[in-house]
């Protein structure tokens, strides 16, 4: 019997957390995680050549990374961490206390009872920070960057497995171990283009800073359809043209950096409609990805039964094929209860029997297809950073048992999504793409609530006042169109939605309204005062 072809797609993505008028970085996740989870991601899977996977790497991140490996980035986080603790105010230790202790007590802080202790005395010092002397400020530090990096880097890497049976850090050990997070993030990209040019994986895009591309081309229609009498901004979005220079810009950087055009993009959380088809297609890229929600919204009809199994395995697991004025793209649908086992399940489960169940289920869908199995594809497509702080050893035990046990099992053949396609031609037509995300196949996460629709009308606004601007220079044009770019990124509106809990916002609303105050600073004019007040309330 035919082999069933299954493409992992890993999506990775961080905000863009650079303030370009100032160079500060609001938060330290690309460190953290460049760290922990985009170096640790390629390395085990070198390990395994016969398993082919696709990486998508968001150009937002691309170009952080790139700052930080050139010691060009600089964060609240590692300033605090170098700094003598007899010159921190007491904001700053209180700041120290709340961030230098978010990572995961049982896989992470657990591990070294050092950090443990610290965490045990963090009480005392949230009620009075004075209470703590000197070294618990440096330690903090310490540990919490080391404990952000992945467990078989460090025990890898002599330098740092000294540094992790220290007690104490002292200034030096602070100086060796952040030379050594910039060593380990000047080492990812090239891991991923190494991959790449040995044909083991495939690097796709998204747009440049993550937008939501059907709500930049028209806010009111992409939201209308996909959730009919949602509430609306004042002011509609219309800017199809933001979306082309978003993905445009997208390609170009994956030219200049990584030496290759890419022939796929994940659209930002998924989002995808009829409207993105034609400027997709005009920039090069052939096959896009979404959820299945998004398939059976665009076929108009259910593709699971109460039980959770396709009704027909063939329409689920099939790539299509989408046109628009005369443009073509390949588009493939994740199997998301598939994804969300390894996104959110299978972290409390022992390594093993988590595989054996994933295996089990790839089992079922490939003796399903039967002998037509190798005609079909299964998407498995998920964040490739987010989950694995909850999984023992950061996900390694996982990832390497699954992957040994795919090298050797004739039913499953792991590829990429360009070499599925280059085989199997998308033989179906979807008559029209519907508009969704892969978050319940709609945009509220993004739009329609009222801190949400305030966001939106104050990015119409400022992009407004830029395109009627008849000052400046070339240089300081481009400089406030970038702010406006970067303002159109999904991540603020995502944290503007009232399920998500305004907790870890830490910043993204101020930091929104700063990208915004920055186009009018640009153009020498007053700020306006609305840009000073919380959008959240």
């Amino acid at each position: 019997m035919s082999a069933l072809n299954v493409a992992f797609l890993w999506h990775m993505h961080q905000p863009y957390y650079r303030n370009q008028l100032t160079g500060e970085y609001m938060l330290p996740w690309v460190l953290l995680h460049g760290t922990k989870d985009y170096l640790h991601m390629p390395r085990v899977l070198e390990d395994f050549p016969a398993i082919h996977q696709t990486f998508n790497l968001v150009p937002s991140l691309i170009q952080q990374l790139l700052d930080y490996a050139s010691g060009q980035a600089s964060d609240r986080c590692m300033q605090l961490t170098r700094k003598p603790p007899a010159e921190l105010t007491d904001e700053e230790k209180r700041y120290l206390l709340e961030f230098f202790f978010s990572i995961n007590f049982d896989t992470a802080i657990a591990r070294y009872p050092r950090y443990v202790e610290l965490w045990e005395r963090r009480t005392a010092g949230l009620a009075d920070p004075g209470v703590l002397d000197d070294q618990f400020w440096r330690d903090a530090g310490g540990w919490f960057n080391l404990a952000w990096i992945d467990p078989t880097l460090l025990q890898a890497d002599p330098v740092l497995q000294a540094l992790s049976e220290l007690q104490h850090f002292g200034p030096r050990d602070i100086a060796t171990l952040q030379a050594k997070q910039l060593e380990l993030l000047s080492d990812i990209l090239p891991t991923y283009a190494r991959l790449r040019d040995a044909g083991q994986i495939e690097i796709s895009c998204s747009p440049y800073y993550h937008p939501i591309l059907p709500l930049l081309v028209d806010s009111c229609s992409a939201a209308q359809e996909a959730h009919p009498g949602v509430a609306l901004p004042s002011q509609a979005f219309r800017h199809p043209e933001d979306a082309a220079e978003q993905v445009r810009r997208a390609a170009m950087l994956h030219q200049d950096v990584l030496g290759q055009r890419p022939r796929g993009l994940w659209p930002s959380e998924g989002s995808v409609g009829q409207a993105i088809i034609h400027p997709l297609a005009q920039a090069g890229i052939s096959w896009i990805a979404s959820d299945e929600e998004v398939l059976s919204r665009s076929l108009g009809a259910a593709l699971r039964g109460p039980d959770g199994a396709p009704f027909d395995p063939a329409t689920l697991y099939s790539a299509y094929q989408v046109e628009d004025a005369g443009q073509r793209l390949a588009i493939l649908f994740r199997d998301r209860g598939l994804a969300d086992l390894i996104g959110f399940r299978y972290q409390s489960w022992q390594p093993l029997d988590a595989v054996r169940d994933l295996i089990g289920r790839l089992h079922n869908i490939h003796d399903a297809l039967g002998s037509a199995a190798s005609n079909h594809i299964v998407p498995l497509i998920l964040d490739g950073e987010n989950c694995w702080e909850f999984y023992v050893n950061n996900g390694q035990d996982f990832l390497a048992a699954l992957y040994d046990q795919l090298s050797h099992d004739d039913d499953i053949r792991c590829v990429t999504v360009s070499e599925f396609l280059a085989e199997h031609p998308p033989q179906r037509t979807l008559p029209r793409l519907a508009s969704g995300s892969w978050i319940g196949g709609t945009f509220d996460v993004w739009i329609g609530e009222p801190a949400q629709n305030v966001a939106w009308d104050y990015l119409a606004r400022t992009r407004n006042d830029l395109a009627n601007w008849e000052g400046g220079d070339l240089a300081v044009l481009e400089q406030a169109w970038e702010q406006i770019y970067i303002a159109e990124g999904s991540d603020w509106f995502w944290w503007f939605f009232s399920g998500n809990d305004p907790k870890p916002e830490r910043g993204f609303d101020r930091q929104f309204r700063t990208h915004l105050a920055n186009v009018y600073t640009l153009m020498g004019a007053p700020v306006p005062p609305y840009l000073s007040e919380p959008i959240l309330r």
